[in-house]
């Protein structure tokens, strides 16, 4: 037999479908769930009964499901096998409706309330200065047994620049004390943050839902003879229904930041650096010949915001041709906040011979422990630039480094020759093709600016212009995307397809993606002509992309069928839009 918990359903409620077979069971093949995200399942359980002597055994498995959309749908037959026959239960439909809020009535029923299963943010400071480093940790806590969880909307972290720490795959759980209540604790996500603005700032909610097997109470009978309500039969084990897997709502209570501003006597050439640090600079020789390469190499090593450090390398030689660094980075991202060394490697090339000095290099940072600004020099480097050989550049005595400010820049300096010029006087002038060819170069001008103003007035306004290629942009996405499921990357790829739509919805709505959720996307694509229909489409696939990064997919879900449903989704979006 198949049953539910209850029908019909409300969009946003789960629900628990069930399937028992009375006797021996060979084996168990579950319908089709294609219309439900399987949150939970299947969960085996056994049951035995003794009446009057009479032995019976049963066998049941459940899912924890949530439907996709509103509409009628049908759960076809599970198919049992048991002594060389086979037996099929019975079909349901499920009525799903419109999202309700039963939350507090589930509370009731449920023996299970906020305070039995919830996500915290932990920080290890909330008063910081601008730039320095914040550790905040995501723990989901708990009194009851939760069998699965799932993240269905993380936080955006504005005004932060955030950097993941990694997770081990497999959650550990250790015991704590929190408001007087032991629970268990897991840790789900950390992240190290940099504040980049000033103020109070807020670390909003992470949403989840999680499957919590709790106690089911029943009412104790007055009768002496009636065993089987005494509390040891209580267990699943003897079918009398003692514990339940229900669905539950968790999420972290926003966290405030006050971020404050760094001190006044920045020292001149300070770029945001906050942390603590070392600097290492060094030059690969000292004596050279002109057109060769020199490299001066600046390591910058500590603790700190290190990825967003620029080269303190500014002051360079103006008889040297210099290139945009190189730059190397050997960052490691722990609870303790970023460490390790970047390394700017800049290629110089002296043009003319002579001796020169590389300036000391001065890197500035701020100290959030001691509160103060700290400049750390390295020593001036002499470098002597012998003529090359094949370099016929005039070096006279009577040079000097201003004669070289223009000249000194060209990768040669100009050749004289010998001997004279003589005027060929082959050409086209007095023929017909005069005129024309005289004119051309004058409509190519022309033709030019007229294509370059259109170009600069089109990119001009930035947000017209990714609204115009969002569709495009996201379907160059896609195409990484589909990459990721042919290698059978599955992670991979639904995380491509999530960036790719909410990508899409960033650049169509002229909306930061820092500032997009589900609700305000709704809301924006209402407001844009997108139909309930594709609205809802897109949300359903923001949810199973979501789903199947952080909880990992079931095999009822199709990756190819995701692929396929979100460029249709996509278009679709496009052309109402544009409608």
């Amino acid at each position: 037999t198949a049953s539910v918990s209850r029908n019909p359903i409300g969009l946003d409620e789960q629900f628990q479908l069930t399937f028992t077979f009375t006797g021996n069971l060979s084996s168990f093949t579950p319908p089709p769930l294609n219309d439900f995200m399987v949150l939970s399942g299947p969960n085996q359980s056994n049951s035995i009964q003794i009446i009057n002597g009479s032995y019976s055994q049963s066998i049941s498995y459940s899912y924890i499901l949530q439907p996709k959309k509103q509409g009628t749908f049908k759960i076809g037959a599970g198919t049992a096998n048991s002594g060389g026959k086979s037996f099929q239960s019975n079909p349901i439909s499920i009525s799903v409706t419109a999202s309700s809020n039963r939350n507090q009535q589930q509370q009731n029923q449920n023996n299970i309330s906020s305070g039995s299963v919830f996500i915290r943010v932990s920080l290890d400071k909330r008063n910081v200065y601008k730039g320095e480093a914040v550790v905040a940790t995501f723990k989901l806590y708990t009194n009851v047994q939760v069998v699965n969880y799932s993240i269905t909307k993380m936080p955006s972290f504005t005004g932060f620049w955030s950097q993941d720490v990694e997770m081990p795959k497999q959650m550990t759980l250790y015991n704590e004390n929190y408001n007087g209540t032991p629970y268990q604790v897991g840790e789900i996500k950390k992240v190290v943050l940099y504040p980049q603005q000033t103020g109070t700032l807020t670390i909003d909610q992470m949403i989840g839902e999680c499957i919590a097997r709790v106690k089911v109470n029943r009412n104790r009978s007055n009768n002496p003879f009636d065993i089987f309500n005494d509390p040891f039969f209580s267990d699943p084990f003897f079918g009398s229904g003692g514990v339940r897997e229900v669905a539950y709502s968790i999420k972290s209570d926003p966290v405030k930041i006050t971020v404050n501003e760094l001190p006044s006597g920045a020292p001149i050439g300070f770029n945001g650096a906050v942390g603590d640090f070392s600097m290492e600079s060094i030059v690969d020789r000292e004596k050279l010949k002109t057109n060769d390469a020199l490299n001066v190499r600046v390591k910058i090593s500590g603790n700190g915001n290190l990825k967003l450090i620029e080269t303190p390398f500014k002051d360079i030689p103006q008889e040297f041709e210099s290139y945009d660094p190189k730059v190397n980075d050997a960052i490691s991202t722990t609870a303790r906040g970023s460490s390790g060394t970047k390394t700017f490697e800049h290629l110089l090339i002296p043009r003319v011979p002579g001796d020169f000095e590389i300036a000391p290099i001065r890197f500035h940072y701020f100290n959030p422990e001691k509160k103060e600004y700290i400049t750390l020099t390295s020593p001036s480097f002499k470098i002597s630039v012998e003529k090359g050989k094949g370099d016929h550049s005039p070096a006279t005595a009577g040079n000097t480094k201003a004669d070289f400010k223009i000249i000194g820049r060209d990768i040669k300096f100009i050749k004289p020759l010998s001997g004279s010029l003589t005027l060929n006087n082959v050409g086209i002038s007095g023929t017909w093709l005069h005129y024309p060819l005289s004119l051309l170069p004058i409509a190519m001008m022309i033709g030019m600016a007229f294509w370059k103003r259109k170009q600069l007035a089109l990119r001009a306004d930035v947000a017209s212009y990714k609204s115009k290629t969002a569709n495009s942009m996201a379907i160059k996405r896609m195409k990484l995307a589909h990459s990721f499921l042919e290698k059978k990357d599955l992670k991979s790829f639904y995380e491509e397809t999530g960036k790719a739509i909410w990508s899409y919805l960033s650049d169509k709505l002229q909306i930061p993606v820092s500032e997009l959720n589900k609700e305000y996307v709704v809301e924006q694509l209402h407001q844009s002509g997108v139909s309930d229909e594709t609205s809802k489409m897109i949300q359903q696939l923001i949810s199973d992309c979501e789903y199947a990064r952080f909880a990992g997919a079931n095999e009822q879900t199709d990756p190819s069928a995701i692929y396929d449903q979100t460029i249709k989704t996509i278009t679709d979006a496009d052309k109402e839009m544009a409608s």
